[in-house]
């Protein structure tokens, strides 16, 4: 598994580097400085399977810079952790194809749990950033948020939410809920179309933000 790190903080690379070994036994990290020594490293490499990123590193204008990361490795992920716990910061960064945002206060067990879920291809934001709004669907941790879902949605989709919310995917949802895979497919697509959500990340962060997710 090949892993890149940006950060312009060494101590915080090295901690972090700790935290990923426990994530798979062939883990190998590159290390960039910059936003542009992360391109770099990108633009030269055959594969990556998971880019780490802080907002604040040189070169990192805002969270929109992000876009630039995702247009070289476009099937890669792509997670922030950073000091930054501002909620416009979150949604910025998830707007621009984050699949997570981690700030760096969390311990390292909550880290490697958030990693885990985007690598199973979930998304993590930490509960307290939940009410970030999501455009075309619901945004406030409440009753009533819950409740325009539930009103939306089947029993079953609302199934297919909650496992899709905890980073599951199809094969697995299918055989949680013993259903077909195309069945899954069906209820999903269902699912965003009902939720006004753009992919299965705006989903999720529907379904954490009515309490439908634990996670």
């Amino acid at each position: 598994m090949q892993i890149l790190i940006a950060d312009d903080h060494s101590l915080f690379r090295d901690g972090l580097r700790h935290v990923l070994s426990t994530l798979a036994d062939d883990v190998a990290v590159m290390e960039a400085g910059t936003l542009q020594e992360a391109i770099s490293l990108l633009e030269r490499s055959k594969r990556v399977d998971l880019i780490i990123v802080d907002l604040a590193m040189p070169g990192m204008e805002s969270p929109a810079s992000l876009a630039k990361v995702k247009a070289i490795a476009p099937g890669t992920p792509v997670v922030v952790i950073t000091a930054s716990e501002d909620q416009h910061d979150v949604r910025a960064a998830l707007e621009a194809g984050a699949s997570g945002y981690i700030p760096k206060s969390v311990r390292g067990q909550i880290m490697l749990s958030a990693l885990q879920l985007v690598m199973v291809g979930g998304v993590y934001v930490r509960p307290l950033a939940l009410d970030v709004s999501i455009p075309g669907s619901l945004s406030r941790t409440d009753a009533a948020t819950s409740a325009r879902i539930r009103s939306l949605l089947t029993e079953r989709q609302i199934d297919v939410l909650r496992l899709l919310a905890e980073g599951k995917p199809n094969k697995e949802i299918a055989r949680t809920l013993n259903l077909a895979e195309g069945t899954v497919r069906v209820h999903v697509n269902a699912v965003l179309k009902a939720l006004s959500a753009r992919n299965r990340t705006e989903a999720a962060l529907a379904a954490r933000s009515a309490g439908l997710s634990s996670f």
